[in-house]
């Protein structure tokens, strides 16, 4: 029974010291780490500096791996799909550079990544969609200058995440909302922020983040709360603690009219206001013409407004389109519209459109038949300013009446009589 019991237990340790031969990769050493319920949690760890690519060949059940000091520049998409029980990655201290965004896929339980001590100038935080359950980031010791307002989307189960000696000067207030003030009501899980050792520049940006880090009650805490500005320069070197900075404010745009109706040839002048802090600038754009050769004025009556003023002389019906004065600063962008429209005439009452009537000429008295009488007709006579017709002249009726005498005196040969 004794002999037959050693037997089981040799073919068993052969069996696993085979099995592990078999599928630990080379330049890599693997173990077993047991628990009180008898089974291993499997261990990878890889760190030779001749190892210049991810191994392929990672054993399936691994729970744990590390990749440190290694000449490795790139992790590529799906370096870790044959893995889905893996919950801790490190990737540290190597000559990473570039994170594929599906470099994660299949980790749906992965707890802790961190890529400290690499080369990255740039994450792809979409890639973080992948793991759900992610709560660690570790992206110590990098080149990163940015973190984009999208990443914020990302992180919102992460309760420990470490930006310290990165080149970041500032951070979107998209993340700062991550983290609001607790209440006794409504507690909140704490989020641990590493910040240190980054150029930042205390602006309007960073307030939210002052603002929280400085309440009694937060639900963010600093690795180091001895923060310093590197600018501006009436602000370098002060601790954040120190500082009491604005808020930003997007900016808002108003024009003077949102249609415009001109003239062909006539001047016209296009206006529109922006508010916001830090105060925004103005900029018009044109999409038919993206060339404007235009007088354009811009002032700032006071800190937080601009008003801008663009001259169109000379009109033409290529000037006529949609017209876009554009408002940015950091906290965003907006923009109003005026719509141009340019006519050749202006139309006038509706009886100046008819074609006015052709006056007969009227005839010398030679040329009338005899007895004809001069009808006088309405159209003949001037109107008065109210409509009605005004009298004759006197020196018409005088002419007619010498015409008719004078008729009378060839018929007979005689002179006729002067009349009372």
């Amino acid at each position: 029974m004794h002999t037959l019991l050693c037997v089981h237990l040799l073919l068993g340790l052969a069996f696993a010291v085979h099995a592990q031969n078999d599928t630990c990769p080379s330049l890599c050493t693997c173990a077993f780490h047991g628990r009180s319920n008898g089974k291993g949690l499997r261990t990878v760890l890889c760190k030779n500096p001749s190892l210049t690519a991810i191994p392929v060949n990672l054993p399936s059940d691994t729970v744990k791996f590390r990749l440190e000091r290694t000449s490795v520049s790139r992790v590529f998409r799906g370096a870790f799909s044959t893995l889905p029980n893996l919950v801790y990655l490190w990737l540290t201290y190597n000559s990473i550079t570039i994170v594929h965004p599906r470099s994660f896929t299949n980790l749906t339980f992965l707890h802790e990544l961190r890529l400290d001590g690499n080369l990255l100038s740039t994450f792809p935080w979409e890639a973080l969609r992948d793991t759900p359950r992610l709560r660690t980031l570790g992206l110590h010791n990098n080149r990163l200058s940015r973190v984009p307002p999208q990443a914020a989307r990302f992180l919102g189960n992460i309760t420990y995440l470490d930006l310290s000696s990165n080149r970041l000067s500032t951070l979107p207030n998209e993340l700062t909302t991550l983290w609001p003030l607790t209440t006794q009501s409504e507690p909140q899980r704490s989020v641990v922020l590493g910040l240190q050792d980054n150029p930042w520049l205390c602006d309007c940006r960073l307030s939210v983040l002052l603002d929280i880090s400085k309440a009694p009650e937060s639900s963010l805490v600093l690795l180091d709360r001895f923060l310093t500005c590197i600018g501006p320069p009436d602000l370098a070197g002060v601790p954040f603690q120190s500082v009491d900075l604005p808020r930003c404010r997007r900016p808002s745009v108003l024009t003077s009219a949102t249609k415009v109706t001109t003239l062909l040839g006539s001047n016209v002048l296009l206006r529109c206001d922006a508010r916001g802090y830090p105060t925004p600038a103005l900029i018009w754009i044109k999409s038919a013409r993206p060339n404007l050769y235009n007088t354009v004025v811009q002032e700032s009556p006071r800190k937080g407004l601009r008003w801008s003023v663009i001259s169109l002389n000379g009109i033409s019906y290529k000037d006529a389109g949609e017209y876009r004065c554009r408002a940015q600063n950091m906290a965003g962008t907006s923009e109003a519209i005026i719509s141009l429209n340019v006519v050749g005439v202006i139309n006038g009452n509706s009886d100046s459109k008819k074609p006015a009537a052709p006056k007969s000429p009227l005839k010398p008295p030679s040329e009338r038949k005899p007895n004809q009488r001069l009808k006088m007709t309405p159209s003949l006579f001037p109107k008065n300013v109210t409509g009605g017709l005004l009298s004759p002249p006197k020196r018409i009726l005088t002419t007619l009446k010498a015409s008719r005498d004078k008729m009378k005196r060839d018929r007979t040969g005689r002179p006729s009589l002067p009349q009372s």
